[in-house]
């Protein structure tokens, strides 16, 4: 990996070298394994470091012809490794390959030349290093520069182990919230000891389970928007669908849409309340291939990109949410069609608030957009239709530890950005001025909704 990888321009390698290399890492969003971090997990082998619980590496490896018993199947870890390396340098081109080798470099000091790299070699010495202290779970974390990571939570699952590490914090993951079904209240009930009836006891079971979360830590919640999400507004018929739904039915269509509108609209409001910043993830197709999601699960990598957003739709809703008696909370709007960058950052200057920098953003590029192209394409549309000082930055949203390096992938995209424009004429802003919004974007601004 060259020094100067994605830095072309002097502007750029001073921006990144002097403001953007050395700064913390906050990542306040990913699906992190809280277990394995608790235990300080010490990882076996490669391949369970580094490509059994990567859905990417798991999509590329399907387009290549990899067969799945070597992906998610039965095969052996080395076999599994294997497959990964042969595949690995048919990916020129694609992040994975500039991950990749970021990856070995930073984590093991090895220059991966894939194609001319030897499995087998490759895999004795990870192993031989896996085994030291210094190649722990935490220990990754710190190598990354890892000042504050935020692992999904559901808001069933147990969190205390969060509360024993300053650097961890939940970031409560609300689908299993909006999209209620009979069993997770009767969880919910367990969880906090109450009998959940209601609209109203279900809300205050959720208060007492968001206490908790606050308690450990948590300042950011996420929701998905999938393709075929739809909002409806209040029409006063709710706490009638909770009792028919906690009696066992199952809800459909628009019913179930509306009670799920209205679960979100109390959830704005407390998260307003406690300050917390709402990630909307918006746009995912996650039913495709049923044959593959029966083989490899819900978040096996073969997701695809949805229609564009219906911004008739999410303007009525987050307008809702910002009547409420708590109004709007700070919201990042991730999309992961492309042709709704412009879109969503232009929906940063409709609910401003004062004395709130960025109160409602496009978040960075997510998902199938986070690479090089998707993140200039993100940088270009906010830049244009909104604020890019005010950006919060990056964050991984990814299943490996190893993923961190992503970090250092978009600071080196954002230098080099910003440097190709000053070097064309395109940007007339001094170093001085360029500095700081670099250092804001790639940590203060995410560090201030801390």
């Amino acid at each position: 990996m060259e020094e100067n990888f994605l830095l072309n321009t002097p502007t750029a390698q001073y921006l990144y070298q002097e403001h953007a290399e050395k700064l913390p890492v906050i990542d306040y969003h990913n699906h992190l394994n809280i277990q394995e971090l608790s235990a300080n997990r010490q990882y076996k082998n490669p391949a369970q470091l580094w490509v059994l619980n990567d859905p990417y590496k798991h999509r590329a490896m399907r387009i290549c012809g990899v067969e799945e018993n070597r992906i998610t199947g039965q095969a052996d870890a080395f076999e599994k490794f294997s497959a990964w390396m042969s595949v690995l340098p048919r990916l020129a081109g694609n992040p994975l390959y500039d991950w990749s080798v970021m990856e070995m470099k930073r984590v093991f000091g090895t220059e991966l030349k894939p194609g001319i790299t030897d499995a087998k070699l490759l895999w004795e010495e990870i192993n031989a290093k896996l085994s030291k202290p210094e190649y722990s779970a935490f220990a990754l974390l710190e190598r990354f520069h890892v000042e504050y990571a935020a692992p999904c939570a559901l808001i069933t699952e147990d969190i205390s182990p969060f509360r024993y590490f300053q650097k961890l914090a939940p970031s409560l993951r609300g689908d299993t919230i909006v999209n209620i079904t009979k069993e997770c209240i009767d969880s919910l009930g367990e969880m906090t000891q109450t009998n959940i009836e209601t609209r109203e006891d279900f809300f205050a079971a959720l208060e007492t389970r968001l206490t908790a979360f606050e308690e450990a830590g948590c300042r950011f919640s996420d929701h998905a928007l999938d393709d075929d999400f739809v909002y409806y507004p209040d029409d006063g018929k709710n706490s009638g669908r909770f009792l028919e739904l906690r009696q066992g039915k199952e809800l459909q269509g628009e019913e179930k849409s509306r009670l799920a509108s209205e679960i979100l609209r109390f959830l704005a409001g407390e998260y307003a309340k406690k300050g917390w910043t709402m990630q909307l993830h918006i746009g995912a197709r996650r039913y495709t291939s049923s044959r593959l999601r029966a083989m490899a699960g819900p978040a096996g990598g073969f997701a695809g990109i949805g229609s564009c957003c219906d911004i008739k739709n999410l303007t009525r809703m987050l307008d809702d949410f910002e009547k409420g008696r708590y109004g709007l909370p700070r919201t990042i709007l991730f999309t992961l069609n492309p042709a709704d960058n412009a879109a969503m950052s232009a929906l940063s200057g409709s609910y401003s608030q004062d004395g709130v920098a960025g109160k409602i953003q496009q978040g960075p590029a997510w998902w199938w957009c986070d690479h090089l192209y998707g993140m200039r394409e993100v940088f270009e549309n906010i830049s244009a239709f909104g604020v890019l000082s005010v950006f919060v930055g990056m964050t991984t949203d990814s299943r490996s530890i190893l993923s961190f390096v992503r970090h250092e992938y978009f600071r080196r995209a954002l230098c080099g950005w910003l440097g190709e424009k000053v070097h064309r004429g395109d940007l007339t802003a001094g170093r001085e001025v360029l500095g700081k919004m670099v250092e804001d974007i790639c940590y203060y601004n995410a560090k201030r909704r801390l």
